[in-house]
């Protein structure tokens, strides 16, 4: 099976089912998966419409590598992250050029191996409480569990003990809000809508700006002279410019600290979201994961250390991620000319592309939709870094890679060791698309306790 990779007359084909005014917006967010994996057959640029705004599609992971490495100094972030500076500031997750390089260097140190490494134990320490917390029989709604957790780990790794019972309830009730709304007002026609005193709008504004006053609150009273926990909100204040010496003004730090928590909590927690549907619907390879994990650390409790000893659980991950990729598209707008299989593309021209659609092309990964955590047994082209990228690539990779792998890691533990996963009710998970990842959706879990499992730490 091949497709034409090549596109004529150096204008690409436009998707059908378009509509008036409206463009391809209701397929993309009704059933945003099956319609860009069917792009894929109209070639390997497409154009697609969104109200009256025309988009380049890439649907091969070559061209989508070309372009986030070797072709990034051509392109900028596009019309999505210029809708998110204005309502979320200009954090790594969203700056662009030299800023962004700049402030990746004074952010890269946090999340060099060995400051991570410190974050092993609030990672475990976190993890541990949490799971130990979870009812036994009753449904579960895990992505609501998992959003938790990951967001408290993250804040710990923040904040550790600066933080607050009133602020973490804040930004509890904060993020999802945000992470809701962001996707939704990128994909407003006008900004007029954003003006509209609807309740969906007054929500997000008012979790926006609360968001905004806690982290601003906690930052007042760290002093940037005398910090001496291992945090990252430390580690960000006594990172120094290195050309002339000076620290982030402190509108930045804030602007750093909620890139931070929107972007690292629902990557984690959407994929570990997926993992455990995975696993209730695979009680075998449950087991033997479970069975790694305890071998590794009988309580699930693993350390920095012991992560590459739980090798099948790592592969369970990397499938999650292959088939469950939580950032459904990304964008980039030329700023040079590009072209791309033949097909041309003027400065100025927004370029969409799916690292979920990718990692479930046919071509390059058998059975797609099948979860199969033995295709990572064998390091094949399949696992290249130029087919297999679920954490972006070039420089606008994402810097806690090696963060987020290791939380996954011992959350994953953490859950396996003590929990035994089933489904609630029969019935189809389905993908919803309403927030910054794929989410999902459908039946509930029930969690059964595994034998001999571990006292929940302080007391819970």
């Amino acid at each position: 099976m091949t497709r034409d990779r090549s596109t004529a007359g150096g204008e690409a084909p436009c998707a059908g089912g378009r509509l008036p005014g409206i463009g391809h917006l209701i397929p993309l967010m009704t059933r945003p998966m099956p319609f860009l994996q069917s792009l894929a057959d109209l070639g390997p640029v497409v154009r697609i419409q969104l109200w009256r705004r025309p988009v380049h599609v890439l649907t091969a992971p070559e061209l989508v590598h070309r372009l986030l490495v070797q072709d990034a100094a051509k392109t900028e972030k596009g019309f999505v992250f210029d809708k998110a500076r204005g309502l979320l500031g200009n954090g790594l997750f969203i700056s662009e050029g030299a800023f962004h390089l700049r402030q990746r260097r004074l952010l890269q140190p946090a999340f060099h191996r060995d400051s991570i490494r410190t974050y092993t134990a609030v990672m475990t320490r976190e993890a541990a409480r949490a799971v130990s917390r979870w009812e036994p029989e009753s449904p579960l709604t895990i992505s609501e569990r998992m959003h938790e957790l990951t967001l408290d780990v993250l804040l710990e790794a923040l904040f550790a003990t600066r933080l607050g019972a009133g602020h973490k309830a804040r930004i509890h009730q904060a993020v999802p809000v945000v992470l809701t709304g962001f996707i939704q007002r990128a994909l407003y026609p006008s900004p007029l809508l954003e003006k509209l005193p609807v309740p969906a709008n007054r929500r997000f504004d008012a979790a926006v700006e609360d968001l905004r006053a806690v982290v601003d609150d906690i930052v007042a009273q760290v002093d940037r002279r005398d910090s001496p926990d291992s945090t990252l909100l430390s580690l960000l204040l006594a990172a120094r410019d290195e050309q002339t010496g000076r620290p982030m003004a402190p509108l930045q730090v804030r602007d750093e600290v909620v890139s931070l928590l929107l972007a690292g909590t629902e990557t984690a927690a959407t994929t570990l979201s997926w993992l455990c549907y995975e696993l209730a619907c695979h009680p075998d390879l449950q087991d033997e994961l479970s069975e790694e994990v305890r071998a590794v650390a009988s309580d699930g409790t693993v350390g920095w250390s012991d992560l590459p000893r739980l090798e099948r659980t790592g592969h369970a991950l990397s499938e999650t991620l292959r088939l469950h990729t939580p950032n459904w598209i990304l964008m980039r707008r030329a700023v040079a000319p590009l072209q791309y299989a033949g097909a041309r593309l003027a400065p100025g021209s927004e370029i969409l592309f799916s690292l979920a659609a990718l990692h479930r092309d046919p071509l390059r990964y058998p059975d797609p939709h099948r979860f199969d955590p033995d295709r990572w047994r064998q390091r094949g082209d399949h696992a290249s870094r130029k087919l297999f990228m679920p954490f972006a690539a070039g420089p606008h990779k994402c810097v806690g890679e090696t963060f987020a792998w290791t939380e996954l890691l011992i959350i994953a533990a953490a859950v396996l060791a003590r929990w035994r996963i089933g489904l609630a009710t029969p019935g189809r998970v389905h993908e919803t698309a309403t927030s910054a990842t794929l989410r999902p959706r459908g039946p509930q879990l029930r969690i059964h306790r595994r034998t001999s499992h571990p006292a929940a730490p302080g007391g819970a």
